[in-house]
């Protein structure tokens, strides 16, 4: 597909089927994610990549705890999801490491799309970042996580702001 409108029809989605993504998949996906720029090169990310069934249901019944509408939503996801992949990263400068990890999983979304797997990028998984690290045996810092699967339903495109709502020329 080509690149731009890759960019048009990405999506987050919310809803996934039960197709398993294979291995091979989640891998394309993640050498695309590697690919993204990094500050001095660092390439500080680092993925678990986490397909059982059981660990997804303990990842969900941790952000549970945290319980509002959206946060429950966010659990049904975890759960649905074909994979679930945590983007950790080793820290060193913390705004370059973590724009640097941002340009990953953008590339990670974009290249989901490309292969017409579904994706969504997933912030609240912060409020368990200790959880996770602990259950990961890892010191690295949880940055987001990416549920990747199949979908029967893209969620139509959503409005944006203008060039001119969003720009200052000088």
């Amino acid at each position: 597909m080509e690149l731009s409108k890759v960019m048009e029809e990405r999506r987050s989605v919310r809803h996934f089927n039960d197709k398993v993504l294979d291995r091979s998949i989640i891998e394309d996906i993640l050498g695309f994610a590697i690919l993204a720029p990094s500050a001095h090169n660092r390439q500080p990310w680092h993925f678990v990549v986490v397909r059982d069934s059981l660990k997804k249901e303990d990842i969900a019944l941790m952000l549970a705890d945290y319980g509002d509408a959206s946060i429950m939503t966010t659990c049904n996801v975890i759960r649905d999801c074909s994979a679930l992949v945590l983007v950790l990263a080793d820290i060193t400068e913390e705004v370059m490491d973590v724009q640097s990890v941002g340009a990953c999983i953008e590339n990670m979304v974009l290249r989901a799309r490309d292969l017409d797997v579904a994706s969504l990028w997933i912030g609240y998984i912060l409020k368990i970042e200790k959880e996770l690290q602990r259950e990961f045996s890892t010191e690295k810092k949880l940055i987001a996580a990416v549920a990747l699967g199949y979908t029967d339903h893209y969620p139509s495109k959503r409005p944006r702001k203008t060039i001119e709502e969003v720009t200052e020329w000088w």
